[in-house]
């Protein structure tokens, strides 16, 4: 049941394509470079004006270098637009600065862009200007026949399909090989993606650092290991609902993918500890985990308490050649604390208890958003861990933690003096 109007700080709602002006533009190549006029694609463009006097006015006598700088001030569509006005020599400024990241907030906008696209003599290229595209708003009127056609969008960096569930496997894998200096891509909701396009992107779009495949359960972990082991750059990787997902894929990220910040593993109850031991181990620049409703996860997931000793050595009943059991492994000691960890999100990690929070805080003492709803085994020794965060700590979720006790949200109450949100639901102390 919907309890609030705005979503709950856990909840990633933002598409990958839609984020990337956060973190000083990590999905970006850098700013929009365009650093030199736009050429005229038609013949007819290229004959030499009349002979005239030079206009007086200075702005007609800019450098194009600068023109084109100041013009990438202007943040509306349709002041650039007049800019093409103005005439010839800023028209080939801003032509590019207009079409880098087209809107399309409808059908008939989709199709005359298309047509554009389509002409055999276009005034200019305008396929190479178009850097980023979102069709989340025309998800249910995007066909394979629409998508085919930007193909020679070859410099294109972010793309989003979300909901976009009428293209199929085929015609995707067919072109994304298309985009080389591909960054992100969003396939949110598309259920019709195989290994076909997960392949053709590793292959093929090895600048790639954001992807999301919320619900593309159609995709196995053998694809996922070869976009680890080509895409070296990724950073945001989001595979919510793929439930039948292993641990392989996901210490391959986190081995081989070092500059990882975000990884969304939501509802992945195949996941073992030993995948979030990788994470935990060789993902120093995380900033957000969420792992809710990997049923699977237990304290030796975490990194341990520390006061918490190791097992004496002792003989093993396992043959070498034999990978221990999760359960059989130590416990995990860091090397250094995820100094940038700032989110974790473990509802419905049932199986989780305090000495998992506390090598939790002792690991991440900078976490700002804690969610441990439905942990039921958690007692009030969990709290008195998580107010070693003090300031740093701004949202706290504790729903159906039915053993806390009023005596140390008290606590928590008088450390955690910035807490801006806390889910104390049904009844979870007393």
């Amino acid at each position: 049941m919907q309890l609030y109007t705005h979503p709950s700080p856990s909840q990633s709602v933002i598409s990958l394509s839609d984020a990337e002006e956060e973190d000083n533009n990590l999905y970006a190549s850098g700013e929009l470079a365009v650093a030199s006029p736009a050429t005229w694609y038609s013949r007819l463009h290229h004959v030499q004006a009349t002979p005239h006097i030079p206009p007086h006015a200075p702005a007609s006598r800019l450098p194009p270098e600068i023109l084109i700088n100041i013009l990438k001030n202007l943040s509306s569509p349709r002041d650039i637009h007049s800019t093409l006005l103005v005439s010839r020599s800023w028209c080939e400024c801003s032509v590019e600065l207009l079409w880098h990241k087209p809107s399309v907030p409808d059908v008939n906008t989709l199709i005359k862009i298309m047509q554009v696209l389509s002409r055999e003599e276009p005034t200019f290229t305008y396929a190479q200007f178009i850097r980023r595209l979102n069709f989340i708003s025309v998800g249910s009127d995007m066909s394979d026949s629409i998508f085919g056609r930007l193909a020679p969008c070859t410099r294109l960096e972010r793309l989003t399909l979300v909901g976009c569930s009428n293209l199929s496997d085929d015609v995707i894998a067919r072109t994304v090989p298309c985009f080389p200096h591909l960054v992100a891509i969003d396939l949110s909701g598309v259920d019709s993606i195989t290994d076909r396009t997960i392949f053709a992107l590793a292959d093929s779009c090895h600048k790639l650092q954001g992807i999301n495949l919320l619900g593309c359960r159609r995709v196995t972990s053998s694809s996922l290991c070869a976009l680890a082991g080509k895409c070296s750059l990724l950073r945001r990787v989001k595979l919510s609902g793929l439930v039948d997902l292993t641990d392989e894929p996901v210490s391959a990220l986190a081995i081989k993918g070092t500059l990882l910040l975000e990884i969304d593993l939501n509802g992945c109850k195949k996941l073992s500890d030993r995948a979030v031991r990788d994470i935990w181990t060789h993902s120093h620049n995380m900033r957000e985990m969420r792992l809710s409703h990997c049923v699977e996860l237990t304290d030796i997931a975490f990194p341990a308490p520390q006061n918490i000793r190791d097992l004496p050595a002792g003989p093993s009943p396992f043959p070498q050649s034999t990978r221990l059991p999760a359960s059989d492994l130590p416990f995990l000691r860091l090397s250094r604390p995820l100094e940038h960890l700032r989110m974790l999100d473990l509802t419905s990690c049932s199986k989780i208890t305090d000495d998992a929070v506390e090598g939790i805080v002792s690991a991440s003492p900078r976490l700002r958003n804690l969610v441990l709803s439905k942990c039921g085994q958690l007692t009030d020794r969990a709290i008195e861990s998580i107010c070693l965060l003090g300031k740093h700590l701004h949202y706290l979720h504790l729903g159906h933690a039915s053993s806390i006790t009023d005596r140390s949200v008290k606590t928590l109450s008088r450390s955690c003096t910035r807490l801006r949100y806390i889910d104390l639901a049904s009844k979870c102390f007393y």
